[in-house]
């Protein structure tokens, strides 16, 4: 396949891109508090007999988490097909594997669903996929699973140009090649906006809407169940957006109702259960009129907690998108905090709550010029911004968690000529630094010498089975310094040396580092003086 380099936008080109994705509803902030209590860091002055009795009470005094300080990596272009890319969506396997499927322009009417993955986290990138071999029909939306033993199941949106044809179809791939499209949504002409999740039983929820209502139907063993209507008989229109998975086989749902008695979109939740196939009563957290943009995660325990865009009359014809922030509790939801955008508008909004149980907020801010990809985290009392990336236009970002990391998908525009625009889909992650608490139960098995060092640090571990290994520097603020390496390797006696330096082979500064392994799904982190 040819890449396309540039396009115009037609009149539906650019309403697709001012509006959001469900057209059918209307430089970081300083937080460096002092880390540690004073008689802890005159421990580290003291003598060099003292510094092991200074690590020790150093880690014992540590907070449960460090602040948050450390850097996005640097957008990664990961479709390199020029034209335009919309609609990425991400998912991460039981072996780490990145996946990302999205939908290709080569005419207007005329668009392709691609795929690619990272097997080594992001560094690098399959070239992309043409799934379907589709020579002339519009294909949209696509969404990805897997399950456990990695098999890969891909949803979109067939003949989207055609309303009286547009289905729902699936692609299966078994780990050795992708099958045929299979209709998902049959006998139902006009279904749009696919839905997969696996379960813990490695069925498939596949959902879907159709004239206002939500659908779905189970998937197993190559075998398709009844199609099911939860909330059919409803005189309001419920739909089900967004959906994630809990240990007791059910699902956790956001999306949005709306009706005769009030005007606009309303927030609603919804909880399925899929062994009773049995749904709740929808819920309103909050009686905010909303938009497109919305999201769900669950806490360590287990908790629901949503991210919304909140759409408010500022004055006749001026309105304002701002993205709030709502948790439940037990069987209610708390009071909605704003998180952004008394200014601003924002759109687009993701939710991920790390291993610490610290929630993490995406949006894109559109100023007067260019949009903002912004990421935000609250500390006691405030949120706090982190900017990622600009762009003259960002659009369909996808937010994920993942072995204590943070991975974000989304599409960059920029004009080359006027209504002409080069488009791709840009990678990037961010390393969460653990609880140094409970990582250090497990530090035998990471050895580090000299400790105190004047620059080259020898760092030791067992690795019990080939897996992917990062080693990563981190200081003690979070801010990355070095990885020394992120790559899949054999069983074994693992060595290797730090020489004191950053990424860019500067040495660093005399100080106290953070040195984070991970093998596999654990983390070990260690405290290292350089000294000079």
């Amino acid at each position: 396949m040819k890449p396309i380099s540039k396009f115009s936008f037609s009149p539906i080109l650019i309403q697709i891109l001012r509006y959001s994705t469900f057209p059918f509803l209307s430089p970081p902030r300083p937080f460096a508090p002092s880390l540690f209590p004073s008689h802890a860091l005159s421990l580290l002055l003291a003598p060099s007999l003292l510094r092991p009795l200074a690590f020790s009470l150093l880690l014992a005094l540590a907070p449960f988490s460090l602040p948050a300080q450390q850097q996005w990596t640097e957008p990664l272009n990961i479709s390199n097909l020029g034209g335009y890319s919309m609609h990425p969506d991400m998912m991460i396997d039981h072996n780490g594997v990145i996946h990302v499927v999205w939908s290709y322009r080569i005419t207007d009417s005329h668009w392709l669903i691609m795929y690619t993955r990272s097997e080594d986290d992001g560094l690098t990138w399959a070239e992309p996929l043409d799934l379907l071999q589709n020579t002339e029909l519009w294909m949209s939306q696509p969404h990805i699973a897997c399950d456990r033993k990695n098999n890969l199941f891909a949803t979109y949106t067939y003949n989207t140009m055609d309303y009286s044809n547009m289905l729902i179809k699936m692609v299966y791939y078994d780990g050795q090649q992708w099958g045929d499209p299979i209709i998902v949504s049959e006998n139902m002409p006009g279904s749009d906006y696919s839905k997969v999740i696996s379960d813990n039983s490695d069925q498939m929820i596949l959902g879907w809407f159709d004239n206002g209502k939500f659908y779905y139907r189970y998937y197993y063993n190559h075998i398709f169940s009844d199609i099911y209507c939860p909330y059919g008989n409803e005189e309001d229109k419920y739909l089900p957006v967004k959906g994630v998975l809990n240990s007791n086989q059910e699902i956790h749902w956001i999306g949005s109702s709306s009706s005769a008695n009030y005007y606009g979109s309303r927030l609603q939740y919804y909880l399925f259960n899929i062994t009773q196939n049995s749904w709740t009563e929808p819920q309103m957290p909050v009686e905010d009129t909303i938009k497109a943009g919305k999201d769900i995660a669950l806490n360590t325990n287990s908790v629901p907690e949503s991210v919304y865009q909140k759409t408010s009359t500022i004055s006749v014809g001026v309105t304002s998108d701002s993205t709030m922030y709502i948790k439940k509790e037990e069987n209610s939801w708390g009071w909605p905090d704003m998180v952004a955008g008394k200014e601003k508008h924002h759109e687009y909004q993701q939710i991920a709550i790390d291993q610490n149980s610290d929630v993490h907020i995406l949006d894109i801010q559109m100023p007067d010029e260019g949009l903002k990809l912004a990421h935000y985290q609250k500390n006691e009392k405030e949120w706090i911004e982190q900017i990622i990336d600009t762009c003259y236009i960002i659009l369909f970002t996808d937010l994920e968690f993942n072995n204590n990391k943070l991975y974000i998908v989304y599409n960059k525009t920029w004009p080359v000529a006027p209504q002409v625009f080069e488009s791709d889909l840009y990678f990037c992650k961010y390393d969460i630094i653990t609880n140094m608490r409970e990582e250090t139960n497990s530090s035998a098995s990471l050895k580090i010498y000299p400790n105190p060092s004047h620059g080259n640090v020898t760092i030791e571990f067992e690795n019990n089975k080939q897996q992917h290994i990062d080693l990563s520097v981190f200081d003690m603020t979070g801010k990355h310094i070095i990885t020394l390496v992120s790559e899949t390797r054999p069983c074994g006696l693992q060595r290797l040396l730090w020489k004191g330096t950053d990424k860019n082979r500067k040495e660093d500064a005399p100080h106290l580092y953070l040195v984070r392994l991970q093998l596999g799904w654990n983390t070990i982190t260690q405290i290292v003086e350089i000294i000079r």
